[in-house]
């Protein structure tokens, strides 16, 4: 007896993020080894789409017998997805949305279940959802959960509580956390067998192990596609932990930290001091789904510059949760404060690191960067975000001259910065032909180095640091050597050194401002014929050793060491030393007719002079941190791309591992921005200062008078008179 072969299933997958493409990949080869043949086509909805790419789509959706959709918040894709969803709504066997805007998440349709049929009848007959049977009322708040807590906005109930009011998501994530056991309790019949089959397919989607993806695809199919109800049922949703710490040389998760730490301490030999532990938010979903190589990579390349490492599982939509459990000790705290203050609790973590690229607090759906920010402040240690490429492949990144598209930089460089994130630095991403996520080696290398100095900063003697300030000469021959916009340069400066003489620096304070005027800008430069004190004379095998970019330089400026602050064949470093704080001063653009033609060149470098000053900085003074005083210098605009930088970019070329503070007038955010985001600087903003209308001095103000008795004067002759008057006032103010 000859069996009927199975119809070929279509399925078309529109998903943000990338912990989906492993499972999903892996799901397909084993749903065709199972003798029917599966296609899964796969769709970035965090993309902007070009109307090619759209039309693409939207033909998969017309031959499409199963449409997943998860995650999408972009409103124009949504737009045109539910429209497609209408016009081809006689063909799809099952249309299944998880976590969506609310009117995409009403297209949800699998047999006598309809998702806008549900909240219409809600909203007409104004039946409260508690009055609902217990299925229809868990699918209703799936079905809007996401909608109401954007529209929302909850906010904190008190200080330093995760908490959002009216339960929020803490809500929803105690909710997902009982579903598998509610579902046993929901009857198999009748119009509940669709309801309890979206929420068994939610409990899938939530813990996304290629088993569980298997089976949330092989459930639908058996379920809802004309020819499959024969197959096998499922297993049970696989169920993994909601927050834990992760390490790629652990045998599994660890949920709690004590745990993890004898663990940790026995397995890498070394112990968790707070003072050199990093703590990393992960995202679950690439955990769950066995999509962490870069986070394994990144985590190992930590931990070789001799840093601990707490990587820590954020929930989807706050990350304070985590932070609470890993990075905080609850059992130190100062017994007569509130048992919720952050304040109390001694960290664990020097530094925190998101991988996550969404807000600390809000993730995708919105951005509460007040309770961020109040939470952060509480635990009082810095807080990184660095980007993996969702929404881009690295290809695509590294041929584009901007670097991260618009849709990336805004949504893991622009929000995480509303909270305080800073080193919005590129750490990995999703090549076009691999669909598991990988790390970018070099770029790993250099966060982690750059961690490493950054933790230097905190443990070493602060007599032991070595510091560099730098003035600036912008734009150039513009007597503006040593000045800065809104900022008296010197005078500041000794602020500056007296409060670092006070806090136990090593550092010579010279008597005033003046004389340390004279001692950066002239000193012995008559003698070299320079622009300001010659500090260290660098020759050109020397600059050839600590510069590997030489050869690209003397393809746009000549042979080294080229003719900007050369003498005698070497390159002079500007500056003076005081102790062990160096105030250098940054050598013009080069073009100095043209200062800003360097920004507009596609192949353009620093000139010799400037790379000089940098290498010297990183490699020969060995500066523990540089400093920029003031709005501002030329680093941040070198060409370069605008955002993810990579090796190639002289922005990054130039700070290197350095950490980089940067003093900025508040008046000028957007290209402080570029600071921020091209050399990896630490804004501290510096206020603008106050303006008063200075007024006319005495002739001027009796011209002033003589032009406006003119101008009022309706008789000839007293204006001829007037006039007189004015011709010789000109002539004695040397006007005329």
């Amino acid at each position: 007896m000859s069996t009927q072969p199975h119809p070929d299933v279509k399925v078309v997958v529109f998903y943000v993020g990338t912990s989906l493409l492993t499972p999903l990949r892996k799901a397909e080869r084993e749903i065709c080894e199972r003798g029917f043949k599966l296609v899964a086509v796969v769709y970035n909805g965090g993309l902007a789409w070009s109307n090619s790419e759209w039309q693409k789509a939207e033909n998969d959706l017309s031959t499409a017998d199963i449409v997943l959709i998860m995650h999408l918040t972009d409103s124009d894709n949504c737009q045109r997805l539910m429209g497609g969803l209408d016009r081809f709504k006689h063909r799809h066997h099952a249309v299944v949305v998880f976590n969506c805007l609310a009117d995409l998440m009403r297209k949800t349709r699998i047999g006598r279940l309809d998702f806008n049929k549900l909240i219409n009848s809600v909203g007409f007959s104004g039946q409260s959802a508690s009055k609902m049977s217990s299925a229809l009322r868990l699918s209703y708040r799936l079905a809007t959960w996401m909608s109401d807590f954007m529209s929302r906005r909850y906010r904190s109930k008190g200080k330093d509580s995760s908490q959002p009011i009216g339960g929020g998501f803490r809500s929803y994530h105690k909710l997902i956390g009982r579903l598998p056991k509610i579902l046993k309790f929901i009857p198999n019949i009748s119009k509940l067998r669709d309801i309890k089959n979206y929420l068994v397919l939610y409990c899938y989607f939530l813990q996304p192990t290629p088993k569980n993806i298997c089976s949330m695809l092989l459930h639908i199919i058996k379920h809802y596609v004309p020819g499959y109800s024969s197959l096998a049922a499922t297993d049970p949703p696989e169920i993994r932990p909601t927050t834990g710490i992760y390490h790629p040389a652990a045998p599994q998760l660890f949920e709690n930290f004590e745990t993890y730490q004898i663990w940790y301490e026995k397995a890498k030999k070394q112990a968790l001091i707070p003072e050199r532990t990093i703590g990393l938010l992960l995202m679950r979903p690439q955990i769950v789904s066995e999509a962490h190589g870069h986070y394994d990579e990144l985590i190992e390349t930590i931990e070789a510059e001799g840093l601990g490492v707490i990587a820590a599982i954020s929930t989807f939509m706050d990350n304070r949760q985590a932070c609470r459990a890993f990075f905080l000790d609850g059992s130190i705290k100062d017994r007569t404060s509130s048992k919720n203050s952050v304040k109390d609790l001694k960290s664990r973590v020097s530094q925190i690191v998101s991988l996550t690229g969404f807000s600390f607090v809000g993730g995708p759906v919105m951005n509460d960067s007040e309770a961020a920010i109040e939470f952060l402040k509480g635990m009082n240690v810095p807080f990184r975000s660095i980007v993996s490429l969702d929404l881009q492949t690295i290809e695509n990144w590294k041929e584009s001259r901007i670097g991260l598209n618009p849709v990336q930089t805004a949504m893991q460089v622009a929000i995480p910065e509303l909270d305080g994130a800073t080193e919005s630095r590129l750490y990995g991403g999703v090549r076009q032909k691999n669909r598991q996520p990988e790390a970018l080696p070099d770029r790993c290398s250099l966060i982690a180095r750059r961690l490493s100095r950054w933790n230097r900063l905190q443990i070493t003697k602060r007599h032991d640091l070595r510091l560099a300030l730098l003035v600036f000469c912008f734009p150039p021959n513009k007597g503006n050597l040593g000045t800065a916009a809104d900022l008296d340069v010197f005078p500041s400066l000794m602020g500056i050194l007296q409060s670092l003489k006070s806090d136990g620096y090593n550092v010579h304070v010279p008597e005033n401002s003046d004389l340390l005027r004279k001692l950066v800008l002239e000193g012995n430069s008559q003698q070299w014929g320079t622009v300001a004190n010659v500090h260290y004379q660098m020759s050109v095998d020397e600059y050839r050793k600590l510069c590997p970019y030489v050869a690209e330089i003397e393809q746009e400026w000549g042979r080294a060491p080229g003719k900007i602050d050369v003498f005698n064949n070497e390159i002079m470093i500007l500056g003076e030393a005081l102790g062990n704080v160096f105030i250098g001063v940054q050598p013009t653009f080069g073009y100095e007719g043209d200062p800003m033609r360097l920004l507009a060149e596609k192949g353009g470098t620093p000139h010799h002079g400037f790379m000089a000053l940098y290498s010297y900085l990183e490699k020969v003074y060995r500066a523990d941190v540089i400093v920029h005083v003031g709005t501002h210098g030329a680093a941040e605009f070198m060409p370069g791309k605008q955002a993810g930088l990579s090796s190639q970019c002289w922005p990054d070329r130039l700070i290197g591992e350095m950490p980089h503070l940067y003093l900025y007038s508040v008046n000028n955010p957007s290209e402080g921005t570029i600071a921020k985001r091209r050399t990896s600087a630490e804004l501290i903003s510096y206020l603008t200062p106050p303006i008063d209308n200075a007024g006319l001095y005495k002739e001027l103000a009796m011209m002033k008078e003589l032009l406006n008795a003119y101008r009022k004067s309706t008789r000839e002759s007293e204006k001829a008179h007037l006039f007189a008057a004015i011709e010789d006032q000109a002539r004695e103010l040397h006007l005329s």
